[in-house]
């Protein structure tokens, strides 16, 4: 459907204006296209959580502000399409694997996957650590793929783990390869929505810390969600230069004892990002002199 257009053939400015809609990450979208609904239900998945992974109607309702007659209506036809279930007692919901099926479909079908299984396999057998594969998905970090060594007790990050990029390694490398306008537009979604994890004051900030990320070439930190390991990632490009993904190794604190210990682990972490991306295509461009 094309904007509407006066007798003359002009655009009608006025028309077009008022359907249009621009979010805070800058992405204008035609309010005439979004089936509310929709946005309404796909919005209400979302307050289930590893914090409030059951909830009742009247939390539903109260944390999606809306009525607790379109809240119904929503939860009914959740739970008839099989996203919802309730328990036992008839009044905690909670979602089913259904949910889970879109999210792992949208995993496996990442060509990074089966391109980065024997690359991870081989860098946690070199390091005795766990190796993963993880992408950025707006402020998130996404964990695709992942090796662990069979003796070693590790952080429980599985395959489609979500979490805050700048709280971690691995975010921390993608977001330093991010152009700026990139870079701020993920930090409008993250003062928007990144509600229960501390953010940097100003994007100021998060740029300072993305330019010393990129100057260094690889993030070593210590988990903010578990404190007994720490991890190191390195990036990996594509084909058009961008960095496309990052690989990490987690370990127990023990690993990172020393500089010689680090080194080790970062020449390992290094190399196996560079097989990933010299077979994403990517040619690295020389530096002249």
């Amino acid at each position: 459907m094309s904007p509407a257009k006066s007798t003359t053939g002009a655009v009608d400015k006025s028309v077009t204006k008022r359907n249009f809609t621009r979010r805070e990450d800058d992405l204008v979208f035609d309010k005439r296209y979004m089936v509310p609904g929709l946005s309404r239900g796909l919005a209400l998945l979302q307050l289930f959580s590893r914090a409030k992974p059951h909830q009742k109607m009247t939390e539903l309702a109260a944390a999606s502000g809306l009525s607790r007659s379109a809240t119904y209506r929503l939860v009914y036809t959740l739970e008839k399409e099989g996203f919802l279930r309730r328990d036992q007692s008839g009044y905690l919901y909670s979602v089913t694997s259904k949910v889970l099926t879109l999210g792992f479909e949208y995993i496996f079908s990442q060509p990074l996957t089966e391109t980065a299984e024997d690359i991870l396999r081989e860098l946690s057998d070199l390091t005795k650590a766990g190796a993963h594969l993880i992408t950025l998905d707006g402020w998130h970090c996404v964990y695709l793929a992942r090796v662990v060594p069979p003796v070693l007790l590790i952080a429980n990050l599985q395959v489609g783990t979500r979490l805050p990029a700048h709280l971690t390694a691995s975010g921390r490398v993608l977001l330093a390869y991010q152009e700026k306008e990139a870079l701020r537009s993920i930090y409008k979604l993250l003062v928007r929505e990144c509600v229960d994890q501390p953010i940097p004051e100003r994007f100021e900030d998060l740029q300072q810390i993305a330019d010393k990320d990129r100057r260094q070439g690889y993030v070593l930190s210590r988990s903010r969600f578990d404190p007994s390991v720490s991890s190191l990632a390195c990036p990996v490009f594509g084909r058009d230069g961008r960095v496309a993904a990052a690989i990490n190794v987690v370990a127990p604190e023990t690993f990172f004892r020393d500089n010689v210990s680090v080194e080790a682990l970062r020449k390992h972490v290094s190399r196996a990002a560079t097989i990933l991306s010299e077979r994403l295509g990517y040619t690295p461009v020389l530096k002249q002199g």
